[in-house]
């Protein structure tokens, strides 16, 4: 049995929580074309009779603004430490620019190998793919590049066969029937947050986040009772939330409801609350009470 950490780094939109999904097998990390929709490392896990690979997926590669911001950027840096191999993800069909090029360059300063994944490929020109790759040409410590399709899943079991080399450790971290560390508790707020991103498109505020007041299990009626806060920072962000009549709420909640049913086994009673609380994603009470807390870093 060969076990290993394998962290997953990139720019935001790169296509890393979705890769993740794939080579896992199971959605544990949230996707939105939204930049910054993965703020905490989630740590996905894929066991085989003869492997285990523990992924950790991290936020998109960025300059902090805020507190919140600083959170990211720490959990990106402590999950390159001691890992096995370094997965780089690089979008095929953006092209590979400058910026993305830096980030190659600095992890592989790392003493952890590096591979790079080039994802994004089903919507990619191959004249215009091959190109891009010819980029990474001038880093020698670049262990292998793969060209991948998370969506189309074209490409995965070939990256994750690759990736079996790097895996150094010799035990078993997890039950071979789990697939993320992640808490339910955590899940389910991701699972808000994912579907607030997805259902208010472009008119989102961005800084939204997800408060657990209560969440209980009643055996009997094998109903879930959910109760969450969704935290913005302005007055004006509350009625996009809401929406006309409360229509939007009404659709977020029914499509958070439904993958909560899907996440949990059992039926959802869930209820929602918009908050106003300015400029929280700069307030370290508020980031702990959210479960942003910098000291677990």
């Amino acid at each position: 049995m060969k076990s290993g950490y394998i962290a997953i780094v990139g720019k935001a939109n790169a296509g890393k929580s979705t890769l993740l999904n794939s080579l896992v097998g199971q959605k544990i990390s949230i996707v939105s074309p939204k930049p910054q929709t993965t703020r905490d490392n989630i740590t996905g896990i894929y066991t085989e009779s003869d492997c285990q690979m523990i992924f950790v997926d991290t936020p998109g590669a960025l300059r902090p603004s805020n507190r919140l911001g600083d959170y990211m950027v720490k959990n990106i840096e402590a999950a390159t430490v001691d890992v096995d191999c370094v997965l780089l993800v690089l979008d095929g069909h953006d092209g590979i620019d400058e910026s993305e090029l830096a980030l190659a360059e600095k992890y592989s300063a790392l003493d952890a190998p590096l591979v790079v994944a080039v994802t994004k490929t089903d919507i990619t020109q191959p004249e215009k793919l091959f190109p891009e790759l010819e980029k990474l040409n001038s880093f020698p410590k670049i262990r292998e590049v793969f060209a991948v399709s998370a969506k189309k899943n074209r490409g995965v079991d070939e990256l994750r066969n690759g990736l079996k080399k790097y895996l150094g450790d010799e035990i078993m971290y997890f039950a071979e029937d789990e697939v993320t560390d992640r808490p339910l508790r955590f899940l389910v707020c991701e699972t808000l947050r994912e579907k607030i991103l997805l259902c208010c498109e472009s008119e989102v505020p961005h800084g939204v986040g997800i408060m657990l007041n209560k969440m209980e299990f009643d055996e009997q009626k094998r109903v879930w009772f959910i109760d969450q806060n969704i935290i913005v920072e302005k007055q004006s962000h509350k009625p996009i939330i809401l929406g006309k009549n409360g229509a939007m709420l009404k659709s977020i909640a029914t499509h958070a409801r439904a993958s909560m049913e899907k996440l949990l086994g059992d039926r959802v009673f869930l209820e929602l609350w918009i908050k106003v609380k300015p400029n929280w994603r700069d307030n370290p009470y508020m980031l702990n009470e959210i479960g942003y807390d910098k000291s677990s870093v």
